[in-house]
């Protein structure tokens, strides 16, 4: 019987001191390698005041607070960049198994003509959860300068800035994605989730 408590014992011992080991290598190895370029010093981008497709004032981040936003700046009437970006987040979204935690944004750098009609019925195409946001020219402006976007209407098309910028569940800037890195959105997912 005593040599059966040792055993024992010694086996209980080995699992704890496997699990430890276990959880120390998961600690002490690299974190994986992210496609998106992360900011050395995050930026606060909550008190952004804009509107939803309800027609009701947001705070950009603020009111996603405990949630990982994707947001990209674009326009519902462009020919090319941002229905191919809006397409590649919808991929990654489902991808990542359309996690609670995460939002996808897009705010309109043509506030003129996307109103939160225009809005809703655009992003519907793309995927019913995405949210979009619009506003005067003024709190346009000041959500794209909070995100590094700059933006210029002329001839019926705006040139903007094409990244996605990745806020953290605490209102914070801390990744931007290229239009290079976009496509690896899906595989990130999980990993930014977990970091932020």
């Amino acid at each position: 019987v005593a040599r059966y408590v040792r055993y024992s014992w010694l086996l209980a011992g080995l699992v704890v001191v496997g699990a430890a080991a276990f959880l120390l290598g998961s600690y002490l190895s690299p974190r994986r390698a992210l496609a998106g370029t992360e900011l050395k010093t995050p930026v606060q981008v909550t008190g952004l005041d804009l509107v939803d497709t309800a027609g009701d004032p947001v705070d950009l981040a603020g009111d996603l607070a405990g949630s990982v936003a994707l947001v990209f700046f674009g326009y519902t009437r462009c020919p090319d960049v941002c229905p191919l970006t809006m397409a590649r987040l919808a991929r990654a979204y489902e991808l990542a198994g359309q996690p609670g935690d995460l939002d996808v944004v897009m705010v309109t750098v043509d506030p003129g003509f996307d109103t939160p009609e225009v809005l809703r019925e655009y992003l519907g195409r793309f995927h019913p959860a995405f949210l979009g946001l619009t506003g005067t020219n003024s709190q346009v402006a000041a959500a794209a300068k909070a995100f590094f976007v700059g933006f210029v209407e002329g001839g019926g098309s705006v040139a903007h800035t094409d990244v996605v910028g990745v806020v953290d569940r605490r209102g914070y800037l801390r990744y931007i994605y290229g239009q290079d890195a976009v496509p690896r959105l899906g595989d990130d997912i999980p990993e930014l989730l977990r970091r932020l």
